[in-house]
């Protein structure tokens, strides 16, 4: 007891290891600070506990307890937060029975356990389970169960479930805090364009208020409207742009809340050893016992206890994106190995999935957000805090913040040059004449922001994602039809996007007489009955050998099957949809089963034989399914010996109708039909029948012949599957009579039958079997895909395919589709391929360089390796775009620049977190939108280059009017009419522009690069600068015309003072005021607005040509310029259409036909210096095409 005198804090200590050895825990895996899990035993335990006894014992047998704790914690053995005292939280390492002798060698420890044994049961109660660090998959379920202190019998105590409730919390998803409604307003005006538009309107305002008060003190009166059209103007489009951004921000939360709605509300749990019904799942707790059968929701993570029927299989879809259901094993018969994905976790059922098949009961391992779907939120929630700006918008906002210091610059500088100006006779007062220049700067500042600039931008989105639509693309997000232009990397799943997922028979192998193992390949695509096997005559070959091995083929393809093709007469609905717009639903052929044997429907079909359906006939409806419900209904099953994966096959005992050629139903005797496994079944084959029926033993020689050609179709690689029968003569006599409602039987029913009753027996049944035929399947690749993978090719794009089948299977489909050239131009070991576990292990740098360039195969790849990808694809500065269809790629396609899910295949949540949705799950479609966005950047840029083209040119006028001295021959609301109204509808029209020829032969556009390269941008200050002096130069003239001389007209504000016009009839109070200062101003604007749409028409193509690529290539710019002319003209000649005042409001009078004139000798000269500067271009662009050239050629 002398130990327990000395370290009462290391008795508690002992008690707790104690504790856990009375229950003969394993100690469950760990992870160090490298995140590698280490599985440590309790043998490695008591190494740590000797070595440190050794060291920290005194010579009197005392022990420091604090430092042994602190030793223990080192060792994350306990939590870091546990203490001395034995109140913290047992970390993932419970010590095992054999820890009893570990601490029995501690020098007085077994006087110590003696001590505190009585301590025991109130220590374990308070401990906690760790949900996340326990290996649900491997760890044996006696460990899970004694871990948890359950009772698998009698399942928790309400008590006990109350108090495990409160630790553990509510079994749901917890969703973060979305952003509220004034954060998302606040949002949209964190960009600096908006932010430049808001100082603008206030500070046009404000001058406009002091102005309507001046007036007011001159007796003048006006309304407020008209006092403040420009600010308002200002505000409504910076609140309509808000809007569409609060309305789009809304709906992108949408992933999280499709998570939610996957978990069940209900669930069926025991409790104090009554089963109760209809729990609330939320209150579900780490412990509980439930139950399931077919139909229901799984409702937590749970490790499955019992089976109540012979086998189970649980629909995984909405969780790992396989269409395929998993089989699921009770006990320790699932056990799998440690760190194993979801799907291989055999023993394991998941919540949010769906039972389809047999009932049982499971005990609950992990709840809320420590299950896997609760993991899958978590990872959403984290790439929604990662989200990041498009490419367009980064370049965006760096356009504004450039613009922001021009604006600002250049505004100062023109009031501090002004500031001479303020005392002016023309003005009353210095104040009014700063208040003056101030608006003139604000006129400036108005004049170089493209206001219009992103209504137009949505606008032509939308208009994109119209056209997308049409090519079975769903946008979700408009942003991401722009980052298409850019993309440089396509993430694609193999099933169902590069494949079509229907699986597909285009293999048959049989014997012929002489002992020859003959493939015949099979034509046709699909679950199309359309096609015929090579080298057999479709149904003739049956109808003369009724018994011969195409007709046994034939049957076991049909019989043995439990699959259907339903057909659908579309031809004309085809013709009333789009091209490109027929949909899963549309489909003309659909399977209803298994996939696998489907393709074996499809098979029966093309051999024909039994149907007499005419061969000219086209109805889906008819041929789809013809064959065999001939065979199924000449041919009734008897009995159905279940798939099991022991033996690996599958068998039916079918006879002949009773009906068929005027048998009697008491001679009719059944016949075994068997399919399965080449490697199990042609064991268990003694004969083999020949193509002309006759039948031979399977010696050793033909065994290896067949083994030996089922390997080859295996590496191309084909899934095989050995067809069989067993004659009714040798099968045991209660076989052959069979039926399920034979009295002579009893009731008929299977489970009192002596051998199909019992599954240990069905091997022996399948045994002393004819082989009949081999049949090589596969998932092949979609038709088209192998051409678009060339094009993205030729694009610079690359491709990686990322699946979870094998490597073999992997690398074939890859070649199948271009992603990989073919077998003779490069073997496979020079092929980027590799397993999900071989790249991750190796270090982040290796791993970076393999992503650098080429196409990438990864197999074996678990989804939460998608994420990874994405994020090390980004940091190399890749824009990828990714696919995805299962729950858990939802946060790869919350991450990627590009997410896309699949329409047929895609779960609610993928489609939720994704930027865009493909209607047909077709990988061309991908390729087809990267050109579309291609197109759309590119129409992007035109009318970007162009809005900021005509403000340049806005910018010119005012500066060049303020150097000069003379009145500003635009306001403010003239620029805004310009600005919205002139230059909107031409360039929205622009984004129509048809696509370059070789659009996709140009490589993908890096995501740094400039809206305006340095030319575009010394082109367009070239054209602004004409743009500038043609506005203040018809401006200047007309004053000039009326006799004033430049000089005059540069010191105006003098009138009166310094000078006084020569013609008598001028005076000064009105030569630059009203209708006087209306027209010139009049002459300005509208010379300005023929300019810009002279500039819209040659801007079809930003190189070639007017008279090479001419407006008519695009008829919606012709459109989008004539509706704005006709608008302005609407305005000039107001006074004629009975609208006096709408001229009045804008500052424009009426022009006469000399008044046109003059505009068209100012404006149409633009034509020719567009002209110039594009040959200039083209030059320049040749010279450099040329030095590339000589580049590679030195090369």
């Amino acid at each position: 007891m002398t130990c327990l005198k000395c370290s009462h804090k290391f008795h508690i200590f002992l008690s707790l290891l104690y504790s856990y050895s009375l229950v003969s825990i394993i100690v469950r895996p760990v992870r160090c600070r490298s995140h590698v899990p280490l599985s440590f035993t309790s043998s490695s335990i008591h190494n740590h506990f000797t070595s440190f006894s050794t060291k920290k014992l005194s010579s009197n047998g005392k022990i420091i307890g604090k430092d042994l704790h602190r030793d223990l914690r080192s060792r994350n053995y306990i939590s870091p937060k546990s203490s001395v005292h034995g109140q913290g939280k047992v970390q993932p390492a419970f010590v095992s029975s054999r820890s009893t002798n570990l601490l029995t060698s501690i020098r007085g420890g077994s006087q110590a356990l003696q001590a505190v044994s009585s301590e025991t049961s109130t220590l374990t109660s308070d401990h906690e389970y760790n949900q996340t660090s326990v290996d649900i998959g491997s760890s044996p379920l006696s460990d899970l169960v004694a871990l948890l202190q359950t009772n698998t019998t009698t399942g928790l105590s309400s008590e006990e479930a109350t108090k495990r409730l409160k630790m553990y919390g509510a079994n749901n998803l917890v969703t973060p805090k979305g952003k509220s409604l004034l954060d998302l307003i606040l949002e949209q005006f964190d960009d600096r364009l908006v932010q430049i538009l808001l100082a603008v309107a206030a500070l046009s305002g404000i001058f406009s208020y002091f102005e309507m008060q001046a007036a007011l003190l001159e007796g003048q009166s006006e309304s407020i409207l008209k006092s403040f059209v420009e600010p308002i103007v200002i505000l409504s489009i910076l609140i309509l742009n808000a809007t569409v951004g609060v309305w789009q921000g809304k709906s992108a939360e949408g992933s999280l809340e499709a998570l939610k709605r996957l978990q069940p509300s209900l669930a069926s749990v025991q409790r104090d050893g009554k089963w109760i019904e209809n729990v609330d799942a939320k209150d579900l707790v780490p412990g509980d016992i439930i139950s399931f059968r077919v139909g229901d929701k799984i409702s937590a993570d749970a490790r499955i206890l019992t089976l109540q029927s012979s086998s189970m299989s649980v629909d995984e879809g909405s969780l790992t994106g396989e269409s395929v259901t998993v089989q699921k094993l009770q006990g320790d018969e699932g056990l799998c190995e440690p760190n194993s994905p979801v799907q291989d976790m055999k023993g394991v059922v998941f919540s949010g999935t769906m039972v389809t098949s047999g009932t049982g009961t499971a005990m609950v391992v992990r709840t809320g957000m420590n299950t896997e779907i609760g993991k899958i939120q978590q990872g959403v929630t984290d790439a929604k805090e990662d989200d990041h700006k498009t490419p367009l918008g980064i370049k965006l906002d760096e356009f504004g913040e450039t613009l922001t210091s021009i604006i600002g610059v250049i505004c100062v500088a023109v009031w501090i040059i002004s500031i001479p100006k303020f005392s002016d006779p023309s003005f009353s007062s210095v104040f009014e004449g700063a208040i003056y220049y101030a608006k003139v700067s604000v006129a400036l500042g108005v004049a170089a922001i493209p206001e219009g600039l992103p209504a137009v931008i949505t606008l032509c989105l939308s208009l994109g994602t119209r056209r997308m639509a049409q090519r079975n693309v769903i946008v979700r997000k408009l942003p991401s039809v722009e980052t298409l232009g850019c993309t440089s990397v396509i993430c694609t799943d193999k099933t169902g996007t590069l494949t079509t997922n229907e699986m597909t028979a285009v293999s048959l192998v049989l014997l012929e007489k002489s002992n020859e193992v003959i493939e015949h390949s099979i034509s046709g695509y699909s679950y199309s009955p359309r096609g015929h096997v090579v080298g057999i005559s479709p149904g003739e070959e049956i109808s003369k050998l009724p018994h011969g091995a195409v007709s046994d083929c034939a049957a076991v393809a049909a019989l043995c099957n439990d699959a259907r093709i339903i057909g659908h007469d579309l031809s004309g609905k085809k013709e009333k949809k789009a091209k490109g717009k027929i949909t899963d639903a549309e489909k003309e052929y659909e399977r209803v089963g298994e996939p696998t044997e489907a393709a074996l429907c499809i098979l029966s079909e093309k051999l024909g034989g039994l149907s007499h359906i005419s061969e000219d006939e086209t109805f889906p409806s008819k041929i789809a399914s013809a064959n065999v419900d001939k065979w199924r209904s000449s041919f009734p099953r008897s009995a159905t010996l279940e798939f099991n994966r022991d033996r690996k096959s599958m068998s039916v005992l079918c006879r002949p109708a009773s009906n068929m050629n005027g048998r009697n139903s008491n001679k009719i005797e059944n016949r075994l039909l068997v399919k399965g496994a080449p490697s199990m079944l042609i064991q268990r084959c003694t004969h083999v029948k020949n193509r002309d029926g006759t039948v031979m033993k399977l010696t050793g020689e033909l065994r290896r012949a067949i083994l030996a050609k089922t390997s080859e179709l295996a590496t191309r690689p084909l899934r095989c599957l050995a067809l069989a029968v067993r004659e009714n003569a040798h099968l045991d006599r209660t076989l052959k009579s069979y039926a399920p409602n034979n009295e002579a039987n009893g009731d008929g029913t299977v489970h009192k039958h002596p051998l199909l009753s019992d599954t240990s027996k069905y091997i022996d049944i399948e045994s002393g079997l004819v082989l009949v035929g081999i049949v090589g399947i596969k998932d092949p690749a979609r038709p088209e895909v192998a051409e678009s993978i060339k094009d993205c090719s030729k694009a610079g794009i690359r491709v990686m395919m990322i699946t979870g089948d094998a490597r073999d299977t992997a690398i074939a489909i890859a070649r199948d589709v271009n992603i990989f050239p073919p077998k003779d131009e490069c073997d496979d070991n020079y092929l980027k391929a590799f397993e999900g576990r071989e790249f991750f292990e190796k270090s982040y740098n290796d791993q970076l360089e393999i992503l650098k360039d080429g196409n990438i195969v990864f197999c074996r790849a678990e989804p939460s390796d998608k994420q990874k990808l994405v994020k090390m694809l980004q940091s190399l500065h890749e824009i990828s775009a990714m696919t995805g269809d299962g729950v858990n790629d939802a946060p790869a396609l919350q991450q990627s620049d590009i997410g896309v899910a699949m329409g047929i295949t895609g779960t609610e949540v993928s489609k939720e977190a994704a930027d865009m949705i493909l209607a047909d799950d077709n990988f061309s479609t991908i390729v087809s939108a990267v050109e579309e966005g291609r197109c759309i950047y590119a129409n992007m840029q035109a009318f970007i280059c162009f809005l900021i083209s005509c403000n340049i040119g806005e910018i010119c006028a005012i500066l060049l009017a303020t150097i000069a001295g003379v009145p500003e021959p635009l306001t403010a609301m003239h620029l805004l009419w310009v600005n919205l109204v002139t230059d909107g509808p031409p360039a929205t029209a622009l984004g129509f522009n048809p696509p370059a020829p070789d659009l996709m032969e140009q490589s993908p556009r890096p995501s740094d690069e400039p809206i305006m390269t340095s030319w575009l941008l010394t082109r367009y200050c070239v054209t602004g600068l004409y743009v500038g002096i043609a506005t203040v130069g018809i401006f200047i003239y007309h004053y000039l015309n009326m006799g004033l001389t430049f000089s005059q007209l540069s010191s105006w504000s003098k009138c009166g003072h310094l000078w006084t016009p020569s013609e008598p009839m001028l005076d000064c109070s009105e030569l630059f005021t009203g209708d006087s200062r209306m027209l010139p101003q009049t002459l300005s604007l509208t010379t300005l607005v023929c300019m810009e749409m002279f500039k819209a028409l040659s801007a079809v193509s930003v190189d070639n040509s007017i008279f090479v690529v001419g407006p008519q290539k695009n008829p919606w710019l012709i459109l989008g310029v004539a509706v704005p002319m006709l608008l302005h003209l609407a305005v000039v000649y107001s006074d004629y259409l009975g609208i006096p005042g709408l001229g009045q409001s804008f500052g424009i009078v009426s022009l006469s036909s000399d008044d046109w004139i003059n505009v068209l000798k100012w404006s149409a000269p633009i034509l020719i210096v567009e002209e110039i500067l594009k040959f200039i271009g083209r030059s320049i662009i040749k010279k450099k095409e040329n030095r590339e050239r000589k580049g590679c050629n030195n090369l």
